[in-house]
C-alpha cells in the first residue's frame, strides 16, 4: 500500500511539473532596459566556463550592432550578440544559454530573433568550435575556407 501512495503521489507530481513547466514562459527580448546584468554573467560564465563581469557584459551588449536576451520567466537565461556596419557584414558572437536551460529551443529562439536583423544582402560570419558547428549549420551555416584570425589562443589556430 505504502508504494502503492508513493507511486500516485509521483504520478501527480509529475503531471504538476509537466503542467507548470508548459506555463513557463520565453521571452526574447532586443532592448537592453532592465536586463540584470549579473544574471546574463552569470549565463555566460556557465556556457563559457570563464570569467565574465556584469560591467563587461553591458558593455559587450551595448556596443554592439544587434543583440538579443532571452528571459525565462523573468530570469535571464540567454543571449548573443552581433556586430555589423548594418550594409555588407556582420559577425555573431556569444550566443549563450544557461546549461540548465539548454535543449528547450532557447538557442534557437536566440539566433533566429538575431538573424533577423540582417537582410539577405549581408554576410554573416561567426566563430564555433567544433562540437557546436552542427547547431549553426541548421541556419545554413557553412564552413569558410578563406577566414583568417588574430588573437585567439594558439590551439584553436592552424599553423
Amino acid at each position: 500500500m505504502k508504494e502503492l501512495l508513493h507511486f500516485l503521489w509521483l504520478l501527480v507530481f509529475r503531471a504538476q511539473f509537466a503542467k507548470s513547466r508548459a506555463a513557463m514562459s520565453l521571452e526574447i527580448k532586443s532592448d537592453l532596459e532592465l536586463i540584470d546584468w549579473e544574471q546574463l554573467a552569470h549565463v555566460y560564465r556557465r556556457a563559457f566556463e570563464g570569467i565574465q563581469s556584469a560591467e563587461l557584459m553591458k558593455t559587450v551588449f551595448h556596443n554592439s550592432y544587434a543583440t538579443r536576451i532571452a528571459l525565462w520567466n523573468g530570469e535571464v537565461v540567454g543571449g548573443v550578440y552581433a556586430f555589423s556596419d548594418g550594409v555588407l557584414d556582420a559577425t555573431i558572437h556569444g550566443l549563450a544559454v544557461n546549461p540548465e536551460f539548454q535543449k528547450r529551443g532557447i538557442g534557437r529562439a536566440l539566433m533566429e530573433a538575431l538573424m533577423s536583423e540582417f537582410g539577405s544582402n549581408i554576410a554573416v560570419l561567426l566563430t564555433a568550435e567544433l562540437q557546436h558547428q552542427v547547431i549553426y549549420r541548421k541556419f545554413g551555416f557553412r564552413p569558410l575556407k578563406t577566414a583568417m584570425a588574430l588573437g585567439f589562443p594558439a590551439q584553436d589556430l592552424e599553423d
